[in-house]
């Protein structure tokens, strides 16, 4: 299993049962990572796999990357569907 680590993604579109990310590189579709962040204030961690991959609309902001949860605890579906709602 291929792990990739970024120093800093930006959350475009979050979702239940996924994220669509902007990254400055690219990564292979397939791929599986840990996704960290804050939501609300409240720690939030999910295995995601890589879905899809294509270049953002400007040249100068990489990548965006479309991922699914693989692994998500209820608390944390409820996170973000909280913080989706709002």
């Amino acid at each position: 299993m291929a792990v990739h680590s970024a120093e800093s993604v930006r959350i475009l579109d979050p979702s239940a049962s996924g994220v669509l990310l902007q990254a400055q590189d690219a990564v292979s579709v397939r791929s599986k990572a840990l996704l960290r962040l804050s939501v609300g204030g409240s720690p939030f961690a999910a295995e995601i796999e890589v879905m899809g991959v294509g270049p953002a609309p400007q040249p100068s902001q990489g990548y965006r990357i479309a991922a699914q949860f693989l692994a998500i605890t209820p608390r944390h579906r409820q996170l973000i569907e909280r913080f989706i709602s709002q």
